[in-house]
């Protein structure tokens, strides 16, 4: 075991996991610094980033840290402006603000002898710092991807990705293209339906959507977020039932992918154009939420082509691939990011990542640089609570409280993992995504740090009800115990509110019935 006394760690990023992986390191002892080149905390959720209308994916019960519930009045699916109150709430809650240096890019980052040094530019200039150890916390968004089209740098009009588009007036009363078929696509769109002069959504292949709220009021994420649905997508370790549903049962798990998906349909009342070429789970890298394009597009507000743009020729023209011409004042290019590391030193960079995938063990270490550390590279479906858990895992490995394969062995994990996530995920080769496969992925970082992977006190909780971040509350406790004691301590917490069981068994339910048809 290492002690935390005197070690420093260096926290780059100060997004949802800088701040939660600050809090848990500076709660182990370690001496912590976070850097963001922003001059505010909350990554893609500063303003500066954030267009009108964004929402989360998720209820605030599961968009949360395990210890710091949204309160009350933040709505059901919180706005961009709640999400960042919310992160300013945490910061002030548990005194973080002291270890925040805003405003301060990490420009370089190389190995030296006993950890690393960070060259760093912000308000004093440059400084070269020493750290034990680095965290890389600055996140899978973060450099926002435009394709390079004919003729793009002589349009007459604005061209914009969709991050950049946060000026409301930007759109008003104007002709608009959103290029796009993910949930920031459909943000756009539908904002742009509802305040443009006409709007026109460009893209290759519709993606899986949800409505925000299931008949009776149930969040939609709830029939996700749960042990239950999880096992009918495919991990890359199964359990016994799982090796069912996905071997001799795999025909019963495609039809009930099929009637979810056909659900789904139903209740967003989806235009054919937007309808997925597969069912689910086919394309679950990019299933997103949003009832308000869909209520757009019922309107009229927003015509949509199943097409590409192929050039803009000149003026305000811009040509798609299958010969249409439309005009356009502003187009938003809704698609996707680069994950850059230029920080990185390149002998570090080569090794965190090769022909484009992370090379992670467990998606947060690099296997021969035990010092360097990254959380948010497992990107989930509730991103808060596996970087939590994350920085717990990240955080007792520096402490030596963690017992690790050999090299050899966790690169072969690597590359096994990697295969699989290629197969179920293949819209995100990169490897940094995780999406549905929560309570999985969390379940072996808890048994590597030796603590119980059961969070409830009965079988109906813990495999129907909704995956809550309240379930791991207690974590820094149950960690310190298992460090005084030497041994292991099963200790159930309460599943909290929850109707993610009633959620996902009545959504398997109407299904069913959907499938049958009519009762004779």
């Amino acid at each position: 075991m290492t002690s935390a006394v005197g070690k420093r760690v260096g926290i780059i990023g100060a997004g949802i996991a800088g701040l939660v992986t600050a809090k848990v390191m500076r709660d182990d002892g370690f001496e912590v610094v976070v850097f963001d080149k922003e001059d505010a905390v909350g990554g893609v959720w500063i303003e500066a980033r954030t267009y009108p209308g964004l929402r989360t994916n998720n209820s605030r019960d599961t968009y949360a840290y395990s210890d710091h519930p949204y309160p009350e009045s933040a709505d059901v699916f919180p706005s961009a402006a709640q999400v960042r109150e919310y992160l300013a709430s945490y910061v002030e809650r548990f005194g973080l603000t002291a270890y925040l240096r805003l405003s301060t890019e990490v420009i370089r980052v190389s190995e030296v002898a006993d950890g690393f040094e960070l060259k760093v530019v912000g308000p004093d200039g440059v400084e070269d710092l020493r750290f034990d150890f680095v965290v890389v916390c600055a996140g899978v968004f973060s450099t926002p991807q435009i394709p390079d089209i004919e003729g793009g740098g002589e349009f007459g009009g604005v061209l914009l990705h969709s991050s950049q588009a946060i000026d409301p007036s930007l759109v008003e009363g104007r002709r608009v293209i959103v290029v796009g078929a993910g949930k920031s696509a459909l943000d756009c769109a539908a904002f742009a339906g509802e305040h443009a002069r006409e709007c026109t959504l460009v893209f290759r292949k519709p993606h899986p959507m949800l409505p925000r709220f299931l008949p009776g009021g149930t969040p939609s994420d709830r029939i996700i977020l749960n042990r239950f649905s999880e096992s009918f997508f495919r991990y890359h370790r199964q359990s016994r039932i799982e090796r069912f549903l996905h071997g001799p049962g795999k025909k019963m798990t495609d039809r009930y992918w099929r009637a979810v998906s056909a659900y789904m349909r139903f209740q967003l009342r989806s235009p054919k154009a937007m309808r997925p070429d597969a069912p689910l789970p086919s394309g679950i890298e990019n299933l997103g939420v949003s009832d308000e394009f869909f209520r757009m597009a019922r309107r009229g507000r927003i015509t949509m082509r199943r097409d590409s743009i192929a050039a803009f020729p000149g003026g305000t023209t811009v040509e798609l691939t299958g010969g249409k011409r439309l005009d356009a004042d502003v187009v938003i290019f809704a698609t996707g990011w680069r994950q850059e590391l230029e920080f990185l030193a390149p002998e570090l960079e080569k090794t965190v990542r090769v022909e484009g995938r992370f090379q992670l063990y467990r998606h947060i270490l690099p296997p021969t640089l035990p010092r360097l550390g990254f959380v948010g590279y497992g990107s989930s479906d509730a991103c808060q609570l596996s970087a939590e858990i994350s920085a717990h895992w990240l955080s007792q490995h520096f402490l030596g409280e963690l017992t690790l394969p050999k090299v050899d062995d966790m690169h072969a994990e690597i590359t096994r993992v990697g295969k699989w996530l290629g197969e179920v995920m293949p819209a995100r080769p990169e490897g940094y995504y995780l999406g549905p496969y929560l309570s999985h992925h969390i379940d072996e970082l808890m048994r590597d740090m030796g603590l119980p992977v059961r969070r409830t006190d009965n079988f109906v909780s813990e495999y129907f009800d909704t995956f809550l971040p309240s379930r791991y509350a207690d974590l820094t406790e149950e960690r310190l115990q298992v460090r005084a004691r030497g041994s292991r301590r099963r200790r159930y917490v309460s599943a909290g509110r929850s109707l993610g069981g009633v959620a996902a068994l009545t959504l398997a339910y109407a299904c069913y019935r959907r499938m049958r048809g009519p009762s004779r």
